[in-house]
């Protein structure tokens, strides 16, 4: 053997049993419930002799640490060294989820990587009410078809009412805005939570507002008016309230209703936090109408 070849060899086995004694430093911390040390072990073993063995051992050391986005990288890079361990990086990959979850807006990123680790690596397993959270990332026809087996495992009330909104809003977004709102009524009747209200609220309203507008474009005044009123019970005190409110004066002068426009149109400029655009279009269609518009609140002044 010549002194090169010699060398490698030597090389190659320094880098074994080096990544054999951080493994073994690895296990006994495991052992011992010091999950930090096992993480920093095990990660100096991989990098120095990757192996599915070892990701998977990382992985979960990870995951006892707290530290998602290392279990994520563990449990994916499993799979890419033995596709035939896709389920257990699966299930690594769902308790990543759930500890995301819980973690709640300070976990939304690890949330959403776990939710697009889960589909790079089990494509077909079903995702439950994780591809309805709102980072998942997924197409709004997936979520959609994620509702059912989402629904039979939500436990209490609230879960499903938070499943039922999240629906809602992929409803919307694929522009079946008339079952969106009738899905966001449903949280309406179901929920007393005040935050999945006021989401509801805001989701009714924008959904009401598009059909309005639809079909004050089709020169459908009256259907345009209920609509523009519907946004308005649902959510007045924002954007799509406010502009609801100017597509009602716009329906009313539709009818020849020009009192009843220049009403919505006012209501418009006396509201408070009004944005600024708006304030502007209803001042316009109210100039048109010849009405001089009413004094600006102090605010604006």
């Amino acid at each position: 053997m010549s002194s090169a070849n010699l060398l490698l060899t030597l090389l190659l086995g320094g880098c074994s049993f080096a990544a054999a004694d951080h493994e073994r430093l690895g296990d006994r911390a495991y052992r011992d419930g010091r999950f930090a040390g096992a993480v920093a072990e095990y990660r100096a073993a991989v990098k120095s002799h990757p192996g599915a063995r070892l990701w998977a051992k990382l992985g979960s050391a990870a995951l006892h640490q707290g530290d998602l986005g290392t279990a994520i990288t563990a449990f994916t890079s499993l799979v890419a060294a033995d596709p035939e361990r896709a389920a257990e990086a699966a299930a690594g990959l769902e308790r990543v989820a759930h500890l995301a979850e819980r973690g709640g807006a300070a976990e939304v990123v690890h949330l959403a990587a776990a939710v697009r680790a889960l589909r790079s690596v089990a494509p077909g397993r079903p995702l439950g009410h994780f591809a309805l959270a709102e980072t998942s990332g997924l197409p709004p026809a997936e979520v959609l078809g994620a509702l059912p087996s989402a629904l039979a495992s939500a436990g209490e009330g609230r879960s499903v009412d938070s499943l039922l909104v999240a629906y809602a809003g992929a409803q919307r977004v694929t522009t079946a805005c008339d079952a969106a709102a009738r899905t966001f009524q449903t949280v309406l009747r179901r929920s007393r939570d005040p935050g999945l209200r006021s989401s509801a609220g805001v989701g009714i309203a924008a959904c009401a507002l598009r059909l309005g507008l639809d079909a004050l474009a089709a020169d459908q005044a009256a259907d345009a008016e209920r609509w523009f009123e519907a946004a308005m019970r649902a959510s007045l005190a924002s954007p799509a309230g406010w502009r609801a409110a100017i597509g009602l004066g716009d329906a009313r002068l539709g009818q020849g209703d020009v009192l009843g426009a220049a009403m919505a149109y006012q209501r418009v400029l006396s509201g408070t936090g009004v944005p600024d655009s708006l304030v502007k279009l209803a001042s316009g269609k109210l100039n048109a109408l010849g009405a001089p518009p009413p004094s600006a609140p102090e605010g604006r002044r």
